[in-house]
């Protein structure tokens, strides 16, 4: 994360790719399991899990030191987004694979559709 972060910020802020960002994910996953619950349960557990990951990788981020000068961009872009356990990662035999679904995403959603909508109404004038 002390020199993913810092790399990914840089690029996402450069003149290349800033005005087409419309949101950065930090997606937070987990496994299925929870012993001793029903799986409607272990879902809600799971997710209160997956939230306080997500929280706790975006403070982590935002407070590292190379990336202070790009604070406000990074507020204004970043969302941290709790999953559970909705979108587990597979073993070859199609099972769960528990150690992968514990884990933390990050997804660059585009501008696409009003960068689109622009161009087309520049082209049909």
């Amino acid at each position: 994360m002390d020199s993913f972060i810092p790399r990914y910020v840089r690029i996402l802020t450069g003149s290349r790719f800033k005005e087409s960002i419309e949101e950065i994910r930090i997606e937070g996953h987990t496994s299925s399991l929870w012993t001793n619950r029903t799986a409607i349960d272990a879902y809600f557990f799971n997710m209160e899990l997956s939230q306080r990951r997500t929280r706790s990788t975006l403070e982590y981020a935002m407070l590292l030191p190379d990336v202070a000068t790009h604070q406000d961009w990074m507020r204004r872009k970043i969302t941290a987004n709790g999953l559970s356990s909705s979108r587990p990662r597979a073993l070859a035999d199609g099972s769960e694979d528990q150690r992968a679904s514990q884990r933390v995403e990050f997804r660059v959603r585009l501008n696409a559709d009003e960068r689109l909508t622009k161009m087309l109404a520049t082209a049909t004038q």
